[in-house]
């Protein structure tokens, strides 16, 4: 039995596990696609999708109801000290006037850390948004786009040719069943290569109406593909798939 392990910003490596237990947190959205993952035999952690065949991910949906992790919770703290007069100080009776030295550093350390909060908020918030985008835009459409992988594969082995819309008419269907306001359609690029496309529609306001294009090409004796093809910005995508 392999064990296997996946990275968490928060706890770093967490593991091991079975395959069916990465599938159960996979479903209940403890990690995603883009997460890293390791076990045995891999000379460098991977993004889930693309041991994806491997863990047979392609049936397993995420849950949707599930919201997904949160990001690390950002912390801050100060550390203040003060100093207590030596035995046989001399003391004067006379009050001091004005503020402390120490009043004085915490004032300032405070008005400066006011300016640094508001940076890594300014960071963190965006940064949180493109992660829950990119969850809703790639959960579903990875693993989508892994068993329609092999349907084309199949289809070119089966027929020598690329697969059009109408041939692929039972698993456009069952897309819209998964993705009813998105569209998938299957084709070929200039270059004659196979291609299919998403549309995306009614996940986010953000990647309304973009295109996410995949892009079949020869490696080897198999069929290999590039993920990084059109309009989606780069930040919505899992890793493997952004353009260089």
């Amino acid at each position: 039995m392999t064990d296997w392990y996946y990275h968490d910003p928060s706890q770093g490596r967490v593991g091991p596990h079975t395959a069916q237990e990465i599938r159960a947190r996979y479903r209940d959205r403890r990690i995603q696609r883009d997460t890293l993952v390791w076990h045995a035999g891999l000379r460098e952690w991977q993004p889930l999708d693309r041991l994806s065949e491997e863990l047979e991910l392609a049936g397993v949906q995420p849950d949707a109801s599930v919201p997904p992790p949160l990001p690390p919770p950002l912390t801050s703290a100060a550390a203040y000290s003060t100093g207590r007069p030596a035995a046989g100080a001399r003391r004067h009776s006379a009050p001091q006037r004005g503020l402390s030295g120490c009043a004085i550093v915490a004032i300032v350390l405070g008005a400066l850390a006011i300016p640094v909060v508001g940076i890594l908020a300014a960071i963190a918030v965006p940064a949180y948004q493109d992660y829950t985008v990119r969850a809703q835009t790639t959960a579903g459409l990875v693993g989508a786009a892994s068993a329609i992988k092999r349907q084309v594969a199949t289809h070119v082995e089966r027929t020598g040719h690329c697969p059009g819309n109408d041939d692929m008419a039972p698993v456009i269907q069952r897309f819209a069943g998964l993705h009813p306001k998105s569209r998938l359609a299957f084709g070929s690029v200039d270059s004659g290569q196979c291609a299919f496309e998403f549309t995306l529609a009614g996940m986010s306001p953000a990647v309304e109406g973009s295109t996410w294009l995949y892009v079949a090409y020869q490696e080897g004796d198999g069929m290999a593909w590039d993920c990084s093809g059109g309009t989606l910005p780069n930040r919505y995508r899992p890793a493997s798939c952004r353009a260089q």
